[in-house]
């Protein structure tokens, strides 16, 4: 792999979190999480095609979204044998599922992300639950332990509320930093995300939760009133009205609180006109 690399002139990225699969057998166990042979598989940054071959040869409708134009070229050569696969060169952030795979059926999303787009990826695919059935991403270990953290722990933070009230989060394995070049210093995990709305919400409800998470938690060991009234740019008053009306006591800390606790929070700043000042 470092000898194609370095034939392609690529090389990796320490500052963007940039580490291409090299062990197959990871490939291969990501693949085989997809029981059905025929499911449509998009995937986000193909790099060498440790994952894209293994899933383009099913045959299954099979999209690969490469934004490094001499990765792209590669893959492309790479993926020409597979009549139902290609290649797409661009950002995926860019990218219209419905354009991608015409014909509204859902697909898997897979994707070993760098550390530097993994929030903006997540986003995307949630943004786009209606057509994905469910996400196998492989991200570092601390990544995957944010979003599957409990209200309290150091791990837990804004993040953890933007995806509790999208998506159920479920750790499939470990994988060791010797299945990548070049090797990072952490392990990464490979996580199965299923897109789901949180019940009984509205988008717009869900929109407001995560701000809300932003807003409250952007100083920790604040309390929930100084910090809300911080991070929105709001008087202190303003702040414990919209607290009081979701019931919630004002000398909290943010971390403490739920995703549904966020949920009511928001509600509540959509009752009272959803008072903002700078934020």
């Amino acid at each position: 792999m470092p000898g194609t690399l370095r034939a392609l002139g690529v090389r990796p990225s320490k500052r963007l979190g940039q580490n291409f699969l090299r062990d197959p057998r990871v490939g291969q166990r990501i693949a085989g999480l997809i029981s059905d042979p025929l499911e449509p598989v998009l995937e986000i940054g193909p790099g060498l095609g440790a994952l894209s071959l293994e899933l383009a040869a099913s045959g299954r409708p099979f999209v690969a979204v490469e934004l490094d134009l001499r990765l792209a070229e590669y893959m492309e050569g790479q993926l020409r044998r597979f009549p139902a696969a290609r290649l797409v060169r661009g950002d995926v952030l860019d990218q219209r599922l419905d354009e991608l795979f015409p014909g509204g059926n859902r697909l898997t999303v897979v994707g070993n992300l760098p550390y530097s787009i993994t929030t903006p990826a997540l986003e995307w695919i949630l943004g786009q639950k209606e057509r994905v059935g469910r996400a196998l991403l492989m991200v570092q270990r601390e990544f995957a332990e944010r979003l599957t953290a409990k209200p309290g722990s150091k791990e837990y933070g804004s993040i953890s509320v933007f995806v509790a009230p999208n998506a159920g989060v479920q750790n499939c394995f470990r994988v060791s930093p010797g299945a990548f070049h070049p090797r990072p210093e952490v392990d990464s995990t490979v996580l199965e995300m299923t897109p789901r709305d949180y019940p009984g919400t509205t988008l717009d409800e869900r929109e407001a939760a995560s701000m809300m998470a932003r807003a409250s938690m952007g100083s920790r060991r604040k309390t929930l009133a100084n910090a809300l009234a911080n991070g929105l740019g709001i008087s202190a008053e303003g702040a414990r009205g919209v607290l009081a009306g979701a019931g919630l006591d004002p000398v909290r800390r943010g971390e403490t609180l739920s995703a549904g606790e966020f949920v009511t929070l928001a509600r509540a700043w959509i009752r009272r006109g959803r008072p903002e000042g700078r934020a």
